[in-house]
C-alpha cells in the first residue's frame, strides 16, 4: 500500500505559527560581552564565559589567550573557597572533601555503596525459610515465633541482632532440622551480613559521623521521613506539570481540528509514549519515554507525530535533560520511512509512520521545531549562567579537590594549581557536558514554553480563526 507523505497542510502551518508566537520567558541570559565584563560580573559569570570561550575555540580549532585560563583558575579558586566556608558554604562538597582526606570515611562510603544490594540479598535469604507465608503452615510455638522475629529483624535492618538471633537458633535446633540449621548458619556468616555489621560499627566513627552530618544538611538519608516527603512533593509537582501540559496540548489539538472543520478531527493527544524495542537500546541512556504528543490520524489506522512535548516542573532541569532528549530523537530518526512502529501510551497503543519520526531528527545540537519543552513554573528572578551540574563537575575534579583539601589543612594553595582543570576542559569526555553547559542551556531554553503562555496563544489564535461558512 502506498502512503501519503507527511502532511504540510494549513493546520500544521498554523501550528508552526502558533509555536513561534508563544513568548520564550525562560531564555538563558546573555553572557558578558568580554572577559573584563565577565570578571566584573563575578565568579559564576567568569566561569561561564571562559568555559563557553573554550567551547567556541575548540569548535573553531583556534587558540585562546592565556588570560582566559588565568581568569578561569582565579574564578574556580574563588568558587572552591566559597563552597568551603563553614557558614554559607556547600555541605555536600565539604563532605566530598572530607571523604577525599579521610580513609575511614572512604572505607565507609565504599562499604555503604552495597547497602541496598546487601539488604536485598539478606531479605531473600531469610524469606527462603522464614517468610510469613511459609510460617503459616508451621505449628504455633517457640520455633515459629523465633523465625517470625528473624524476619522482622531483616525487614528492620537490625543486622547485628539478626546475626545473633541466627546463631542462637542454630544451637537450639534438633538433629532432624539439618536443612534449617544450614540455612541459619549460612545467614549468620553471609558476607552481606558481615558487611552490614561492619558498616554499622564504622558509622559510629567520628569522621564518618561528621561526613553523614554534612550530607544530611543538604541530602536527607535515603528512606528517612524527610526524603520520602521530598520525593512525594517532587512527584506531585511533576504530575501537576504533566496534567497542565496535557490540558494545554488538548486545546492545541482542538484548535487544529477546528481548522480542519471537524471538532472530532484527526488530531489528538497521547501521554507517556514508549519507544518500541526496535528503535530503542544502544546503552547510551537516550530518552525512550515521551511525556506527551499530538498525533494526526492518516491512512489505515496510522498516525503522524506533529508535536512532541517534554514536561519539566522547573526550567533548570532542561539543561541536563537535553542531551538525553537529543539522543532519543536521533534514535527515532533512524526509523525506516516506509514502515510504521507501534508505541504504547497511557491513552492506548498507536502506530506511527516512520517518515514522521524521521522529521524529528535533531538539527545538530538543537531541537527540531516540532519538539518543545513545557513548564508551568514562574519566570526565574535570576537565571544562572553556570548550572548546578556543571559547577558540581568542576568541583569534583581531582585538582579542585586537592585545592580544597589544602584549604582544609590551613594552607594557601595557588590558583595556578587548577590549570589542569582548564587544560582538560576542551578534550576530556567527562567534561564534555560542562564544556557545552551554556550552549546546551541556551538551546534547550529557547525550546521551552510556559504552559500558560501556550494556552494564551491558542486562545488568541482562536479569536482570529476564520469561521467556516455553514453548508
Amino acid at each position: 500500500m502506498q502512503t501519503s507523505p507527511v502532511s504540510d497542510d494549513r493546520p500544521q502551518a498554523a501550528l508552526r505559527a502558533l509555536l513561534r508566537a508563544v513568548p520564550r520567558r525562560y531564555r538563558a541570559p546573555p553572557l558578558p560581552t568580554g572577559l573584563e565584563a565577565a570578571v566584573a560580573a563575578g565568579t559564576e559569570a567568569t566561569l561561564a564565559f571562559t568555559i563557553e570561550s573554550a567551547r567556541v575555540a575548540a569548535e573553531r580549532s583556534s587558540p585562546l589567550p592565556a588570560s582566559h585560563g588565568e581568569a578561569f583558575t582565579i574564578a574556580l579558586a574563588a568558587l572552591i573557597r566559597r563552597t568551603m566556608t563553614p557558614d554559607g558554604g556547600d555541605p555536600v562538597f565539604q563532605a566530598q572533601v572530607l571523604q577525599s582526606r579521610d580513609k575511614q570515611v572512604r572505607d565507609w562510603v565504599q562499604i555503604e555503596s552495597s547497602a541496598t544490594a546487601d539488604a536485598r540479598t539478606l531479605r531473600t535469604a531469610v524469606d527462603a525459610f522464614a517468610h510469613p507465608g511459609k510460617l503459616r503452615d508451621m505449628a504455633e510455638g517457640e520455633r515459629r515465633d523465633a523465625l517470625s522475629h528473624l524476619h522482622a529483624l531483616v525487614a528492620a535492618g537490625e543486622w547485628r541482632a539478626l546475626a545473633l538471633k541466627a546463631e542462637s537458633l542454630v544451637t537450639s535446633l534438633n538433629e532432624d532440622e539439618a536443612t534449617l540449621r544450614s540455612s541459619l548458619r549460612d545467614l549468620a556468616t553471609h558476607p552481606a551480613l558481615q558487611r552490614r555489621i561492619r558498616a554499622e560499627a564504622m558509622a559510629m566513627l567520628e569522621p564518618v559521623q561528621r561526613y553523614r552530618a554534612l550530607r544530611a544538611r543538604r541530602v536527607p538519608p535515603a528512606g528517612s521521613d524527610i526524603a520520602l516527603d521530598q520525593g512525594r512533593a517532587a512527584a506531585r509537582e511533576g504530575a501537576q506539570a504533566e496534567h497542565a501540559a496535557a490540558a494545554a496540548l488538548r486545546q492545541v489539538a482542538a484548535y487544529l481540528n477546528e481548522l480542519e472543520g471537524d471538532q472530532r478531527g484527526p488530531y489528538r493527544v497521547l501521554r507517556t509514549l514508549l519507544t518500541p524495542r526496535e528503535l530503542s537500546g544502544g546503552g547510551d541512556r537516550s530518552k525512550e519515554e515521551w511525556d506527551a504528543a499530538i498525533v494526526q490520524s492518516v491512512d489505515d489506522g496510522l498516525c503522524d507525530v506533529v508535536l512532541l512535548a517534554e514536561v519539566k516542573a522547573a526550567p533548570a532541569a532542561v539543561t541536563s535533560d537535553m542531551p538525553r532528549l537529543l539522543r532519543g530523537l536521533a534514535r527515532l530518526a533512524q526509523a525506516d520511512g516506509d514502515a510504521s512502529f507501534t508505541f504504547s501510551s497511557v491513552d492506548g497503543a498507536v502506530r506511527l509512520r516512520g517518515r514522521s519520526l524521521r522529521a524529528l531528527e535533531p538539527l545538530g545540537p538543537s531541537l527540531p521545531e516540532p519538539v518543545i519543552y513545557l513548564c508551568p513554573a514562574p519566570t526565574e528572578s535570576r537565571p544562572t549562567l553556570l548550572g548546578a551540574a556543571a559547577k558540581a563537575v568542576l568541583l569534583s575534579e581531582a585538582a579542585s579537590l586537592a585545592f580544597a583539601c589544602a584549604l582544609a589543612d590551613g594552607a594557601t594553595p595557588l590558583h595556578a594549581s587548577l590549570m589542569a582543570v582548564w587544560d582538560a576542559l576542551p578534550h576530556e569526555p567527562r567534561l564534555r557536558a560542562t564544556l557545552n553547559q551554556y550552549d546546551t542551556a541556551h538551546r534547550a531554553r529557547d525550546a521551552m514554553l510556559h504552559t500558560g503562555d501556550l494556552i494564551a496563544a491558542i486562545e488568541q489564535a482562536g479569536m482570529v480563526l476564520p469561521r467556516q461558512s455553514a453548508p
